[in-house]
């Protein structure tokens, strides 16, 4: 008899524990979501962590979205830290209820879950809806000035192209002109935000190019940018029409860092014009704006901040290792994301730069624990990762 009611116990505690492995299942997944979600706001403002910060209100809306035992998971502000100025960590401890426990004077037990996701800078990436086919020139360093290819427009006297040469310009003398990608490797898991101007890495990055400068550029010129290219590159496939295609839905293939990439010559004013004006159909009321922090974002009333259809990542290339004429190649030396403005008859294509959160980005290393890297390191496009939490 005795037998027969200890397997009959033991049978119902295999109950409340079955109930407390899915209790705690569910428990895991809104921090996951949390989490992820949090790094996303890390991404859109970087080092804000206050519980009005994006990085802390995005985290408790996804949390909320999930439930445990029937209840929404809500976060309290203390159960959300930043370990480091790019990572984000939700620990917390709920109770779950017993049902035959309470025989053995035990109502509930608590559960303890935690998650950490980091905003990682990316070596490249792909997927529906990702680059576009425009390639412009990254920026390069005369000393500590910086010169893009929007160089004609802001600065006077302009700089004019890469020299290799002794030449001074606005008063500084230089023995050479330098160009410094902000993905290349003596700089990696270097905090890049806190570079202020072009000493060191020259690329276009955040904040110097983005939040301070706005730096807007032609992705598509009028003009030449050497004979027979205006700016356009071959993603997969040659033609007006696969163009076309590609600046309105962009495309489905993969780009890295040091692949090579093809021109594709032509002016194609109509398939730029109609290629954009469909872009720009997805989210018509998109603008840029700075946000309270002083920062430049794109708001919209259809989508999240910094989360518009119109923000694209496009290849970049080094003013070392410009094309050539006519139909030729380059490596693809940098990357960044730009807001599409509109068309100018097809004639021009002018992006500002902006940070995006890319997706379906392949992640570089993580940099180690106690780092102070702010969102995606200073690089353009950034990926959001869950990472092991053992190391937080």
């Amino acid at each position: 008899m005795l037998g027969a009611i200890a397997l009959v116990g033991a049978g119902d505690l295999s109950v409340d524990v079955g109930y407390f492995y899915v209790v705690r299942n569910q428990l895991q997944n809104a921090v996951d979501s949390a989490a992820l979600a949090g790094a996303e706001g890390l991404m859109e403002q970087p080092n804000n962590f206050t519980t009005s910060g994006r990085a802390v209100q995005l985290a408790q809306q996804y949390a909320t979205k999930n439930k445990a035992a029937g209840l929404p998971v809500n976060l309290a502000a203390s159960e959300i830290t930043f370990p480091k100025a790019n990572v984000i960590k939700i620990d917390i401890t709920r109770p779950a209820q017993t049902f035959f426990a309470r025989a053995f004077h035990l109502a509930q037990i608590n559960i303890r879950v935690n998650s950490v996701a980091a905003v990682a800078t990316i070596t490249g990436g792909g997927g529906p809806g990702s680059w576009r086919p425009w390639a412009p020139m990254d920026q390069f360093g005369h000393g500590a000035l910086c010169v893009g290819p929007n160089d004609a427009d802001v600065n006077v006297p302009p700089h004019g192209n890469f020299s290799t040469k002794t030449h001074t310009w606005k008063g500084i003398k230089v023995n050479t002109d330098r160009y410094v990608s902000p993905y290349d490797p003596s700089v990696a898991g270097t905090d890049l935000t806190k570079e202020s101007d072009c000493a060191n890495v020259t690329g276009y990055i955040t904040p110097r190019d983005v939040m301070i400068n706005n730096a807007t550029i032609l992705l598509k010129n009028s003009s030449w940018y050497t004979p027979g290219n205006f700016g356009a590159i071959d993603l997969g496939g040659t033609g007006a029409n696969v163009y076309r295609a590609n600046i309105a839905n962009g495309w489905n293939g993969v780009l890295n860092l040091g692949d090579i990439i093809t021109t594709e010559p032509g002016n194609m004013v109509g398939p730029t014009l109609q290629g954009v004006q469909d872009l720009v159909a997805k989210d018509p009321p998109a603008q840029l704006q700075k946000d309270n922090t002083g920062r430049w974002v794109v708001v919209s009333s259809a989508y999240p901040v910094n989360e518009s259809p119109r923000i694209v990542p496009i290849p970049m290339y080094s003013p070392l290792e410009a094309p050539g004429n006519g139909k030729t190649t380059f490596p693809m030396r940098s990357m960044a994301a730009f807001f599409v403005h509109s068309a100018q008859n097809g004639q021009q294509v002018r992006g500002t730069f902006i940070q995006m959160l890319m997706q379906n980005g392949n992640p570089q290393k993580i940099p180690p624990a106690g780092g102070n890297s702010r969102g995606a390191g200073g690089q353009l496009l950034g990926v959001v990762t869950l990472v092991d939490p053992t190391k937080y």
